[in-house]
């Protein structure tokens, strides 16, 4: 495989008085300029000459679970370090051990709300998406789950044009087990408590990752809205990526107490240090400027993780700061997009480190990298820093994945020196034969790699994967 030089890219932190500058939104006004400027822009083919290196680091997968349907994430409950919660699209939790005496390969139903979620077509963004437990959770019981449900009762965010009734809300919702930290927890169906009802449109581009940080705050993220280009019915006129209007929260991270009050809606607490709390409507957001950041993740030092899913070039890695704007639809990636009307958005100009205020990418890839001709299916997969002890070669780096390339298998990549974007090869199961769903860390900070064979929300297929020396 070639290597290519990377571009240096900028991290420093956006902070959201300087984005609400009169030079930022003449900047922002002129990229989303008049079709006679736009017209003049031309897409890039290979934004990114070459192909992804291989890793020095080689690997192999072990089973943990199979007889899943669509595992797309993981979750370690606090005073429970040899298990892991693995979340199944279709609406199921199930508890597995991941190393002491119990056996492994078993598992045990921890929750189940199939009943709760819209009917999922066979290629579906939306259903069961994410877990978090509350950092108190050994004493409160209380964890939280983002939802794709049917549009009942009124929605708390829409963007929806008057009169518009959305085809269903994403709801992040409270939970309570009696008995936290034994063998069988047992989850009270009576103490669901939502928090949040969002408006959907459309079906795609629904985020859905649920992580505490340490400061103790609940971090949602949530997509775009859906479509193409961030753009059409629900969709503000510049994006809703970059939208800070009242009770716009797509494209966004969000940031809430989940045990405070002060919320318009009574249900969860708005964080007085939020960088837009004291700008109308836009309490909850933390970070903005986001196409797709279907998975994050907190490392050790207390940073946020996210990969978003790009249109239909870049692939993004992100460091998420306090009120920093990522770019969306401005950019895609480290290059300038253009929404191109009524037909597809494009990149067009390299343009790392600008327009102003904007954060790139710390690292990113494009569709033609890998193996063969580019693909709109390819999606990054937010992973995690690696800590465990196993491999200590990856000690300290950020491994993560790709759903499907042009091959049709997903690719487990790490960033390397300079944060240059690696293929993590597994000799034995490479390629990997298939789509890369979600990933996991247990409490020792070994890493899991969640996937079916099918990409779809049909079928037993789904398996769980730990990410192990070579053998």
């Amino acid at each position: 495989m070639t290597s290519r030089p990377i571009r240096p890219l900028s991290l420093a932190p956006s902070i959201a008085a300087v984005c609400a500058t009169t030079t930022f939104a003449a900047t922002l006004a002129a990229t989303l300029a008049a079709p006679a400027a736009l017209a003049q822009n031309t897409p890039i083919a290979d934004p990114i000459p070459g192909t992804l290196p291989a890793s020095a680091v080689s690997v192999s997968l072990r089973p943990l679970l199979a007889g899943l349907t669509a595992p797309v994430a993981g979750a370690v409950a606090p005073g429970e370090p040899d298990f892991l919660y693995i979340v199944d699209q279709v609406g199921k939790i199930v508890k597995a051990p991941v190393r002491g005496a119990v056996s492994k390969g078993s598992s045990a139903l921890f929750l189940d709300v199939a009943s709760r979620l819209v009917p999922l077509n066979e290629r579906d963004e939306r259903g069961l998406l994410g877990l978090a437990f509350h950092p108190d959770y050994a004493t409160n019981g209380r964890f939280y789950l983002y939802t794709s449900e049917p549009a009942l009762g009124t929605a708390d965010f829409s963007t929806l044009p008057a009169g518009t009734a959305p085809a269903y809300h994403n709801v992040v919702s409270e939970w309570r087990v009696a008995n936290p930290g034994s063998a069988s927890p047992v989850v009270d169906p009576g103490s669901a408590r939502v928090l949040m009802r969002i408006a959907k449109l459309q079906g795609n581009h629904n985020g859905g990752a649920l992580a505490f940080g340490p400061d103790r705050m609940l971090y949602i993220s949530l997509g775009d809205g859906g479509g193409g280009d961030d753009q059409g019915p629900g969709h503000a006129p510049e994006g809703n990526g970059q939208s800070l209007a009242p009770g716009n929260v797509l494209g966004k991270i969000l940031r809430i107490d989940p045990l405070g009050s002060n919320a318009a809606n009574g249900a969860y607490g708005i964080p007085a240090d939020n960088p837009f709390v004291a700008r109308e409507g836009a309490d909850e957001i933390f970070a903005y400027g986001l196409r797709n950041p279907f998975r994050m993740a907190f490392d050790g030092e207390g940073r946020l993780w996210a990969g978003d899913v790009g249109q239909g070039a870049i692939e993004e890695v992100n460091i998420i700061v306090s009120g920093g704007n990522y770019g969306w639809r401005i950019k895609e990636g480290s290059f300038l997009f253009d929404a191109n009307g009524s037909a597809p958005g494009f990149i067009h100009t390299a343009s790392p480190g600008a327009p102003a205020n904007l954060v790139d990418p710390l690292a990113e890839y494009d569709h033609s990298d890998g193996v063969g001709q580019p693909t709109l299916r390819r999606a990054v997969i937010g992973g995690y820093v690696y800590t465990g002890t196993s491999i200590p070669q990856l000690s300290g780096q950020y491994v993560f994945a790709d759903y499907v390339g042009d091959d049709g298998t997903g690719k487990l990549m790490t960033l390397g020196v300079r944060n240059q974007v690696e293929r993590l090869i597994a000799p034995k199961r490479d390629p990997l034969g298939m789509p890369v769903l979600g990933m996991a860390q247990d409490t020792a900070g070994e890493l899991y790699v969640l996937g079916n064979a099918t990409g779809t929300t049909r079928g037993n297929t789904g398996v769980v994967l730990r990410i192990a020396p070579q053998r």
